[in-house]
């Protein structure tokens, strides 16, 4: 349970991130969405690779090129599942501020927990906190 409460937090970095990155890049460098969109995410991932290496599965050292290119493609797979999620939830229901909030939320519930559970099993498997 406290690992997940750490990784948790250490989502809750990659949205701030996440944000910043992309408000920056399109506010001031003046790039399109989708391009920010797309280099906020990698930085956000990135950070959140690094905070959960050594906050959530504790791992001395810095990484390797393999390790960070797996964890950004399983979590890209999370957002596409957060994404299908949330398509999915709009399709059943109307379009209200209640149930776009639980679209959201219901989306990123079930990455949140794909995302948990792939980065214990498959990212950092050899950096197990006891």
């Amino acid at each position: 349970m406290k690992q997940f409460f750490r990784f948790c937090l250490v989502g809750a970095l990659g949205f701030v991130t996440d944000f910043a990155v992309l408000y920056a890049l399109v506010t001031w460098l003046g790039l399109g969405t989708f391009i920010g969109r797309v280099l906020s995410f990698v930085v956000a991932a990135t950070v959140t690779w690094k905070a959960n290496r050594h906050f959530t599965f504790v791992k001395a050292g810095p990484g390797s090129l393999r390790e960070w290119m797996r964890y950004l493609a399983f979590t890209s797979l999370g957002g596409g599942i957060n994404v299908a999620v949330y398509q999915v939830w709009i399709a059943l229901t109307d379009r209200s501020t209640l149930n776009l909030f639980l679209a959201v939320a219901a989306g990123s519930a079930v990455a949140l927990m794909f995302n948990f559970m792939i980065s214990k099993r498959a990212v950092f498997v050899e950096l197990q906190r006891p």
